[in-house]
């Protein structure tokens, strides 16, 4: 190898980065559009939060109707089990049928209600996040902060 190829290695790789290797930086606020902030790792946190807590809540719901048709066929087949006495099921398996059934219906809804917390907190975490000036540095125009609504009539 010639020591020119050597040297214009040398210089190549020891050199200052170009401008378009260095780091995506927003145009108004000067952070990098890489970054995770505590804004974005909060809403995506809160959307898989409401992902899980609405396969907690499906999967408790079927429990629930799974064990409350148990419970039903064991009514339809054997009514006597089914009297009931100071508001609970005088045989031990019926109501611990209904217990279960119960619960996992209170889970469920849990689930249910923890979800679009959830979810609505995520979207509007992402709403908020729109502020924040982190858009491509390629589009020439900016951003318009007001609206013209227009109409044209002819007769």
């Amino acid at each position: 190898m010639k020591t020119s190829h050597v040297l214009a290695l040398v210089a190549t790789l020891l050199g200052p980065p170009l401008l378009a290797q260095g780091p995506i930086v927003a145009r108004k606020t000067g952070e990098s559009t890489r970054s995770w902030t505590a804004l974005r790792v909060a809403k995506w946190a809160l959307l898989g939060g409401a992902v899980g807590l609405g396969v907690y809540a499906l999967s408790n719901s079927r429990r629930a109707e799974r064990t409350y048709a148990d419970l039903r066929d064991r009514c339809v087949q054997a009514a006597e089990q089914c009297r009931l006495e100071n508001g609970r099921y005088r045989d031990p398996a019926t109501e611990a049928l209904y217990t279960r059934s119960a619960t996992a219906d209170r889970r469920a809804q849990f689930g249910i209600y923890g979800g679009q917390a959830a979810a609505l907190g995520s979207v509007g975490l992402f709403i908020y996040d729109l502020r924040n000036g982190r858009g491509p540095s390629d589009i020439p125009y900016p951003a318009r902060r007001s609206v013209a609504i227009g109409a044209r009539l002819r007769f």
